[in-house]
């Protein structure tokens, strides 16, 4: 990882532990998880839509993407 997304983790970390009570806590991580779950679909989507946009088959991004099907990268730049 790099220094700043180390530092962003050690932040949300040092949050979440801040956070009194077991229930309460528990219930951020399962926020954050949440989070950047949705933040992961985005971001792997305009990744997608970044290679159509050059030309890249759905086979290419899929490879690009973890070596996923081409169907696979079709839902992805879907936003499914």
């Amino acid at each position: 990882m790099t220094d700043s997304l180390d530092n962003a983790f050690a932040a949300l970390a040092a949050h979440i532990r801040s956070i009194s009570g077991h229930g309460p806590r528990y219930s951020e991580i399962e926020a954050a998880e949440a989070s950047f779950l949705a933040l992961k679909r985005t971001l792997l989507r305009e990744i997608a839509l970044e290679m159509r946009a050059e030309k890249k088959t759905w086979k290419q991004v899929g490879d690009t993407l973890g070596g996923v099907t081409y169907q696979r990268a079709f839902q992805i730049g879907h936003g499914e």
